[in-house]
């Protein structure tokens, strides 16, 4: 299979590749770093001529002015979709956020907990609002030209660099778990979130889906998920079942969906 992968230098990106180039796939390579530039239509259409599949993950973040982060991502999508239905690219993975739904990063309280892909999007930020319009982009032109598109809703990725400095964090203020914003203790680590978007490559699925990827587990050093929801959101409603009593560190996200789709479980957990 050859992909083409946007963002293929970055901290997620690389590992894709990596992982792509592990199990045999061809990637062609799409990156600023490279000189690369996602507003240049011409360019995405030329360097996707006979790719099989698009994984795109490049955007520009939300330390650059909100202007540069909502228009760049809007055409980024748009350039890459109308070269994949010019090539005749049967499947687009496209990275959203968990953001798009606008309950993160201290935007909004959810309306429920456990956390899973019905809940409500109503996103206010620049970076927030890019994502979900992505995910419009993807389902309509789904609807257009019948290219199969998912979009991929990833929380806060973990090296396990990164890990090992939240824990040491984390012993030095145990508050720093929920300061400046809880964030449901959802994480997803990079090697589980690079897994998944190479099963969203080549799962059987049409049309356009939206997935939820996370750990199992939530990333709190001692109170329990329940213990967590009843602390920090006492009047939110709680949606969760038996398995919280068997499970107690059972993520606040539910991802039953992409793991029944992409046949995918992740494989790192807080509590290794």
């Amino acid at each position: 299979m050859r992909v083409f992968l946007t963002g293929s230098s970055g901290r997620i990106g690389s590992v894709v590749k990596r992982q792509l180039k592990a199990e045999g796939s061809e990637v062609v390579e799409f990156d600023v770093k490279e000189g690369n530039d996602m507003l240049d239509a011409a360019a995405v259409e030329k360097a996707m001529s006979g790719c099989d599949a698009v994984a795109h993950l490049a955007a520009v973040m939300g330390k650059n002015p909100d202007e540069a982060v909502f228009s760049g991502a809007a055409a980024g999508m748009w350039h890459v979709l109308q070269a994949a239905e010019r090539h005749g690219i049967g499947r687009v993975v496209a990275y959203s956020s968990v953001n798009a739904m606008g309950i993160f990063m201290g935007e909004s309280e959810p309306d429920f907990l456990p956390i899973d892909e019905s809940h409500p999007c109503r996103p206010g930020r620049a970076y927030a609002m890019s994502k979900y319009l992505g995910e419009e982009t993807c389902r309509l032109f789904t609807r257009r030209a019948g290219i199969s598109t998912i979009s991929i809703r990833p929380p806060a990725v973990w090296t396990d660099e990164r890990i090992e400095g939240i824990l040491k964090l984390r012993a030095e203020d145990p508050d720093n778990e929920w300061k400046p914003y809880w964030e449901y203790g959802c994480f997803i680590h990079v090697e589980d979130l690079a897994r998944a978007t190479l099963r969203a490559l080549t799962c059987d699925v049409a049309g356009h889906e939206v997935l939820l990827i996370n750990a199992s587990d939530v990333s709190s050093i001692e109170l329990t998920s329940r213990e967590l929801a009843r602390q920090l959101l006492p009047h939110v409603e709680w949606r969760g079942g038996a398995e919280y009593d068997s499970e107690p560190f059972r993520a606040l996200m539910d991802t039953s969906k992409a793991r029944r789709i992409l046949d995918w479980e992740p494989e790192y957990r807080w509590r290794h």
